[in-house]
């Protein structure tokens, strides 16, 4: 039997559940679907680790003992290992019904069989075969677990405007907050400086109270230290742009560069930024239907 270097065939395969996520590729027609109902109860705790998570873990780490304990020539714990991974596989296969036919429960008991029988080339082929059945799982179904369980709906945000003082949607909120910071530009070129500065102040108003939005995600990062996520799009510098401007009215000759420039750095550095990371999950939900 040809002899196989356990390192090689660690550092390759061991880590396989989990490190080869972010290689993962996708083809031009890839759908993006809901995932099954019956997940559902396994991400039934806001701000937990679900039940799904922990066993892919249990399994991914009862997978990288096998091959620890192979390359420290630690048979009886790599077997012991392999068995374990075995138990925790066939477990998460049972998790989700609609899911059951993603794992190859065949090649797992051969896998466990190959560690016992010591075939190190085997156990390599059968790894790199079990490795394939999760790329593939991970391949389809990550992006919209992800979507569906780690990124909360906004359709559930509820935002008191301090303007109008009045509760609104989060759709309804952030129209009202867009059209404020248009108004500004609107009535600075219309030269209108006086009605320029009030709707800065509108403006402002309705940025912080966009800061209780993050919150109600963000609960714990909130407080957690000085550089949390109140820190990201909604920051004092925003606030500050805004203040730059308003001493530039101030002045009596408005710098017409100066409000270009600072105009720009809130919608670059607040709306856009926000957008990029958020609105693409917004969006995949909203064609899915109401996600509660």
């Amino acid at each position: 039997m040809r002899t196989v270097n356990l390192k090689t065939m660690f550092s390759c395969l061991a880590g396989c559940i989990f490190i080869f996520i972010p290689s993962l590729s996708y083809s031009a027609d890839f759908l993006l679907q809901p995932p099954p109902k019956s997940l559902d109860k396994l991400y039934s705790e806001r701000g937990k680790t679900s039940k799904w998570v922990e066993q892919m873990r249990q399994i991914n780490k009862n997978f990288q003992e096998v091959f620890i304990y192979l390359d420290a020539e630690k048979r009886e714990k790599a077997l012991e290992s392999a068995k374990a991974f075995g138990a925790s596989y066939q477990k998460a296969s049972e998790m989700v019904p609609e899911w059951k036919d993603l794992f190859d429960l065949e090649t797992a008991k051969l896998f466990n069989a190959s560690v016992a029988k010591n075939n190190t080339e085997k156990t390599a082929q059968l790894a790199t075969k079990l490795e394939k059945t999760c790329t593939q799982c991970h391949q389809k179904h990550n992006i919209s677990v992800w979507t569906r369980y780690h990124w909360p709906s906004t359709q559930t945000i509820k935002l008191f405007d301090p303007v109008n003082e009045k509760e609104l949607s989060y759709d309804q909120y952030m129209h009202q907050l867009a059209n404020s910071l248009e108004s500004i530009k609107i009535y600075f070129n219309q030269e209108n400086y006086t009605a320029s500065w009030k709707a800065i102040d509108i403006f402002s108003k309705r940025f912080k109270g966009l800061r209780s939005a993050c919150s109600k995600c963000h609960v714990t990062e909130w407080t957690k230290n000085s550089t949390t996520v109140k820190d990201f799009f909604v920051g004092e510098d925003i606030v500050d742009a805004l203040q730059e401007i308003k001493k530039s009215l101030a002045s009596g000759v408005p710098d017409a560069k100066l409000f270009q420039k600072k105009m720009g750095y809130i919608a670059k550095q607040s709306c856009k930024t926000c957008h990029l990371v958020h609105q693409p999950s917004a969006i995949i939900q909203r064609a899915w239907g109401h996600i509660p």
